[in-house]
């Protein structure tokens, strides 16, 4: 960062915000810059105000369990499914185990890229958006922004990010090959799971 951006980074770019910038630091100060755009963070993400940070505690679950909401929702909804039938026989025990072995498999990745980049869009945001709270909306069009503009490698490697998300200082991956495998394996599983929502259940 140059001596610019420093100075730059030392004002309250957010008065409306409720959080003065202080004097021995800043509540909210520059974080790093992506295609034109600047982003920040508030100074100690401990003092995040809470509906920011209750966001921010629903994205580091799912970044640990490498599922979303969405997942975990259709993944249940899958076996409700085969569970629903009269008769559950060797197809549909076929089918639960294959559900159970993806769900295995997703839980032993190192990481999901989408994950990291919701846990990053509640710690960083631009001069538009509201740092007391955080909209879901905006921030799928923040995160779109990132991708558009920076590789996945380039972006995580940042160090605001690694601060963030310190494992992926050592992760022992080709980040680039890796993301395409987890996107592809991803897509695999949905498609599954949507397979079987798709089907109606046994009756007999």
């Amino acid at each position: 960062m140059n001596i610019f951006k420093k100075l730059f980074s030392r004002k309250n770019h957010f008065p409306d915000s409720g959080l003065p910038a202080g004097r021995h630091g800043q509540v909210i100060e520059y974080a790093f810059t992506v295609g034109g755009t600047d982003y920040y963070q508030h100074t100690d993400e401990m003092n995040m105000p809470y509906r920011r940070a209750l966001k921010a505690l629903t994205f580091y679950k799912e970044l640990d369990m490498k599922c979303d909401r969405l997942y975990l929702d259709s993944h249940i909804r899958a076996m409700e499914t085969l569970f629903a039938g009269k008769k559950i026989g060797f197809e549909e025990m076929t089918k639960m185990k294959r559900l159970n072995d993806q769900l295995k498999e997703r839980v032993q990745w190192v990481l999901v890229d989408d994950h990291v980049y919701k846990v990053a869009s509640v710690r960083f945001f631009d001069r538009t958006e509201n740092p007391n709270d955080y909209d879901y909306k905006y921030n799928e069009k923040k995160i779109a922004h990132w991708k558009a503009h920076e590789p996945a490698r380039d972006f995580f490697f940042r160090e605001p990010i690694l601060k963030l998300v310190p494992f992926l200082r050592s992760a022992p991956i080709d980040l680039e090959s890796y993301s395409t495998m987890v996107e592809e394996l991803t897509q695999g599983h949905l498609d599954y799971i949507w397979e079987i929502l798709s089907q109606q259940p046994r009756t007999a």
